[in-house]
């Protein structure tokens, strides 16, 4: 079964060429629900499996609704359990510990049943950890299409994505709404806005708590490309077709340097960029792409990427699809 066939709660799939389009359907308000997380948690996990799928674009189904943000209603279990105060020192071991634990197969449907609020929050935050991370591992690229309020949770499943295109309109808005409601962000925020932005302006967003506008997203650098409300989804569709065409172990390898080589040194850092370096010369489709450079190259006299850019750009001068 392909990916585009998942019969998923709160998503809607249709896959054009390589490109798949999740629509997130979570009425009334598009809330980023427990439902949907594990819906996203199938998904991701399909598309990896699944090589006709190279690009992933993520919007709201919702007239005027991307992910508003994290349902309330799935904390409740946590925030109103008759309990003592846990300093974030002692909570960290025991979160470790359940990681683990989760990962026994049938252990996230046994805390679901059994655990209360609680447990279904601890399975939340793991789903939503699990699954964000795969993303960013993924041989696919995903673009967010961003047409309505991206808030709290539905911020971070956005920054989650590797692109993020907003509709350039007044109903969006953006960023880490948490601390007004007695919180700090526990779906990636303040780790995602501070490797985006840096320490000043990711403390500053995340204090204030202030929705900003698809605007102030764009000049923060939140937003790559601010795009009129009627041609958001095609935009954002024709830019996953352009990229859906690359090798998926290069997306793979380039986005596991960049999110997951800057946490280390220089130098293990630059280890993990020439170790894709590597694997991605190894690729069957990399031979091909060489032989066709190679004929380019006496054919214009010069370098393609100058002369003749178009065909390598929009990934018709040679199939690189294949691993």
């Amino acid at each position: 079964m392909s990916v585009a066939d998942l019969s998923l709660e709160t998503i809607q799939l249709v896959q054009d060429g390589r490109v798949l389009t999740a629509r997130v359907v979570a009425p009334p308000l598009n809330f980023a629900t427990p439902e949907f997380v594990r819906d996203l948690d199938t998904l991701t996990a399909a598309v990896d499996a699944d090589d006709t799928v190279g690009a992933v674009v993520i919007t709201g189904g919702l007239p005027g609704r991307f992910l508003t943000h994290a349902d309330p209603r799935a904390l409740i279990g946590m925030v109103e359990l008759p309990h003592p105060f846990i300093p974030a020192r002692a909570a960290a071991p025991f979160l470790r510990i359940g990681d683990v634990a989760m990962r026994v197969p049938g252990a996230t449907r046994l805390a679901e049943r059994f655990g209360g609020g609680l447990g279904a929050g601890l399975v939340w935050g793991h789903r939503w950890k699990k699954t964000t991370l795969r993303m960013n591992r993924s041989g696919a690229v995903y673009l967010a299409a961003i047409n309505g309020p991206a808030l709290g949770g539905g911020h971070e499943i956005a920054l989650s994505c590797d692109l993020r295109y907003a509709a350039d309109a007044d109903h969006v808005k953006l960023g880490q709404i948490e601390t007004l409601a007695n919180l700090i962000p526990g779906g990636g925020g303040t780790q995602r806005l501070s490797r985006l932005l840096g320490a000043a302006k990711a403390i500053e967003v995340t204090l204030e708590g202030a929705p900003l506008s698809a605007q102030e997203g764009y000049r923060l650098g939140l937003v790559h490309r601010l795009v009129p409300e009627d041609q958001l989804l095609a935009e954002t569709q024709s830019t996953a077709a352009r990229l859906a065409t690359r090798n998926p172990v290069v997306i793979a390898e380039a986005k596991r340097a960049i999110y997951f080589g800057t946490d280390k040194s220089l130098s293990r850092g630059l280890d993990r960029e020439q170790a894709g370096f590597i694997s991605t010369g190894t690729t069957i489709a990399a031979a091909r792409t060489t032989t066709a450079f190679l004929e380019d190259l006496d054919r214009l006299g010069d370098t393609p990427f100058l002369a003749d850019l178009k065909p390598w750009l929009d990934g018709t001068r040679v199939d690189q699809t294949s691993k």
